[in-house]
């Protein structure tokens, strides 16, 4: 169960840690290593407040999380910017699991196809991606867009992604972009309970 209360009192120089990676994201003058970052702070606050031991259990815990759910709601509604950055990374979705690429096509997919060959390669061999149940219509939930940054996090950490790609340049800035503001303005690493 979560509970935010966990990051406000752990030991001094273990919190502080996550405050010194926001800070040097900004720093940054790469989006990569930003997101890199700005994802390590997240995923230290998300390790306190979840006490889970795998990232996926953490990421399973925050997205059914009312508090979170509802924080993400409200800024979808009240924060044009915010929806405007959501609704952009979503036109790029989805986003394949780069492993599984590799895996099920071959570690030269991505060089070897262009785009729509790709993607049709992918549907045919059912590659791994986020999110699921995706259609291009629907305004994505908190449990798609934290699963879909966490693939590009994934795929960044393990895969092939490139700041001379633009694609892949896009979808990092995006997801770096979108956890930054959400901290920023649900002030989430604040909470108290």
């Amino acid at each position: 169960m979560t509970n935010f209360a966990n990051f406000r009192i752990m030991q001094p120089e273990t919190k502080d840690l996550v405050f010194e990676l926001m800070q040097n994201a900004d720093r940054q003058r790469s989006a990569f290593m930003s997101f890199v970052n700005i994802w390590m702070a997240f995923n230290g606050w998300m390790a306190a407040v979840t006490e889970r031991e795998t990232d996926a259990d953490m990421i399973r815990d925050l997205s059914a999380n009312s508090r979170l759910t509802h924080a993400y709601a409200g800024l979808m509604e009240n924060s044009r910017a915010f929806h405007r950055l959501v609704s952009d990374f979503a036109a790029m979705w989805p986003i394949l699991n780069v492993r599984d690429v590799r895996k099920k096509l071959g570690r030269d997919a991505f060089w070897r196809l262009q785009r729509d060959e790709l993607t049709a390669a992918c549907d045919a061999a059912n590659v791994k991606r986020q999110p699921l149940a995706w259609s291009a219509d629907d305004t994505p939930s908190w449990e798609q867009l934290l699963r879909t940054i966490y693939q590009v996090r994934c795929n960044l950490f393990h895969g092939e992604k490139s700041p001379q790609n633009q694609r892949d340049r896009q979808l990092v800035l995006k997801s770096d972009r979108i956890l930054r503001t959400f901290i920023a303005e649900t002030g989430c690493f604040e909470w108290h309970a």
